[in-house]
């Protein structure tokens, strides 16, 4: 499924100040802030990886073709716009009323009736713009929350080791994360 940022999340879950009192370093010492923002930049990226949902709302496209059912994202809050090819090869928008949109495990978008003809032979012809995410920091859940803040001070006392996600530190994470996981999207 050919899904691309269009744009990155404003914020991240947890707070320079959060991650620093996880790791135990005074807010006033700054010589490891731009580490541990870092720290938290590959938490926030493992948690999205193993769940399958982006945490902090964002827009995403969908760049592909008409299919019977068209898988977004998980935490699907709304879709913008699908644009596609036409078979005389002139990009038209799909009305509103020719779609609807399926707000499941994985949100997903289907045609009313029939999508549209699109340009023969053209690899990508459909473009579907879409916004996901849990909403703001403050929306994420507590447990996923609780998953970046472990992540973070586990790599900070163990730097060998930052990034990778091994042992009873996996199962940790896991069991914070296993709620939210949507597998196979």
């Amino acid at each position: 499924m050919p899904i691309i940022s269009v744009n990155p999340a404003s914020e991240e879950p947890i707070t320079l100040a959060e991650a620093k009192i996880q790791c135990q370093v005074d807010a006033d010492l700054t010589d490891e802030d731009v580490f541990i923002e870092e720290l938290i930049l590959s938490a926030v990226d493992f948690c999205e990886q193993y769940t399958g949902r982006r945490l902090i709302t964002q827009e995403q496209k969908y760049i592909g073709k008409f299919l019977s059912r068209i898988e977004l994202a998980p935490n699907l809050l709304s879709v913008e716009a699908i644009k596609y090819m036409d078979s005389q090869g002139v990009l038209q928008q799909l009305a509103n009323d020719k779609f609807y949109v399926m707000n499941a495990i994985v949100g997903e978008v289907q045609a009313c009736i029939n999508w549209p003809a699109v340009l023969a032979n053209h690899p990508q012809p459909v473009e579907i713009s879409f916004t996901c995410g849990y909403g703001a920091a403050e929306d994420v859940p507590d447990s996923i929350k609780q998953c970046i803040r472990l992540l973070v001070g586990h790599w900070f006392r163990n730097r060998e080791m930052a990034g990778a996600v091994t042992g009873s530190i996996l199962d940790s994470a896991s069991s914070l994360l296993n709620t939210f996981r949507v597998v196979n999207i």
